[in-house]
């Protein structure tokens, strides 16, 4: 019987089965992305979170070297554009622009079939500091007498949804700081918070600074407290509540997600693309102008962070306070 040496052997295996070989080089060759990305938003045309992809999206092409394109599901605080982007393949092709309020939708099991162990952070996109604000006929000018006044009094303090993001920013905040728990009155957004507390019918909100900017600078409506942890440079002269003793930061966040599942590779591909068109003058113009913070564009480590302490507090809060689905 003829011997044959162990390189022969080798040869020949490698010749005869071709169809084994082949899967492996055609991953190696595989490039990222191939095709167009689906930036999924649950917001209408024109809103805040609208605006935010496509800003994204004047550099991000460049970046990618394909096309992005913003698809719009709205409906269910998110459940709409969480269903879609569960409906496609978990390849990185198909990425959520998410909120707080998509987090608090998966809390309260209206996203069927999806977890929060399924919303995987890619970068942060802004970061909106919440602002402790009373009308020009309140007695208060500091923040300090404002809250020596709530330990003993229930103010009223406008929001949005009962059990949405301000509504649970409120409630943190008057735990951290030690004050009564207010009464909520809730309001269809931020401008009509602001008429309202102008007209003196409810004692404070906690907003984001961009939108009452016209009543502020007319001195209709006074900004007390910062809950971030930089001065705001648009009020530059209110305080932060670390400055004056209280651990306290609340705020509005986008950022950029998908659906666990997206290899390794293409996550870290995700973050520093997304990451690099958000860092050109004109994102960075378009942040200072809407009034978001400084550092608000971040990474994978610092934004998954964020969304990690909000699930925790958020699911801790909606407990408390007996909201449920």
């Amino acid at each position: 019987m003829m011997k044959t040496s162990p390189a022969l052997r080798r040869r020949t295996l490698l010749l005869a089965t071709p169809a084994l070989a082949m899967p492996a080089i055609g991953r190696a060759q595989e490039t990222f992305p191939s095709r167009t990305i689906e930036v999924v938003t649950h917001a209408g045309v024109g809103g805040g979170t609208d605006i935010t992809a496509r800003m994204m999206m004047v550099h991000a092409p460049g970046e990618f070297k394909q096309e992005l394109v913003v698809v719009n599901r709205v409906g269910g605080s998110g459940a709409a554009a969480l269903a879609y982007a569960a409906s496609k393949p978990r390849d990185g092709h198909t990425i959520l622009l998410i909120t707080q309020t998509h987090l608090l939708t998966l809390l309260r099991g209206r996203a069927p079939g999806l977890t929060y162990e399924d919303i995987v952070g890619v970068a942060r996109a802004t970061e909106d500091p919440q602002v402790l604000m009373v009308g020009k006929g309140s007695p208060f000018r500091t923040a300090k007498d404002f809250l020596e006044a709530a330990k003993t009094t229930k103010f009223k303090f406008g929001t949005t949804q009962v059990g949405g993001v301000d509504h649970l920013a409120v409630y943190g905040f008057a735990k951290e700081a030690g004050i009564q728990q207010p009464t909520i009155v809730p309001f269809r957004g931020g401008g009509d918070i602001a008429i309202n507390l102008v007209s003196g019918n409810i004692d404070a909100a906690l907003v984001n600074p961009a939108e009452p900017e016209a009543q502020i600078k007319a001195g209709d409506i006074i900004p007390l407290l910062v809950l971030h942890e930089e001065r705001v440079p648009s009020i530059p002269d209110t305080p932060t509540a670390k400055e004056i003793g209280i651990n306290s930061t609340h705020a509005t966040v986008r950022g950029f997600a998908v659906l666990k599942g997206v290899p390794e590779d293409r996550l870290a591909i995700l973050e520093e693309k997304l990451i690099k068109a958000m860092s050109t003058p004109l994102y960075q113009n378009y942040l200072a102008s809407t009034g978001q913070a400084k550092g608000s564009v971040a990474g994978r480590r610092v934004w998954q962070a964020q969304l990690d302490a909000f699930y925790r507090t958020g699911r801790e809060a909606l407990a408390e306070l007996g909201i449920t689905r």
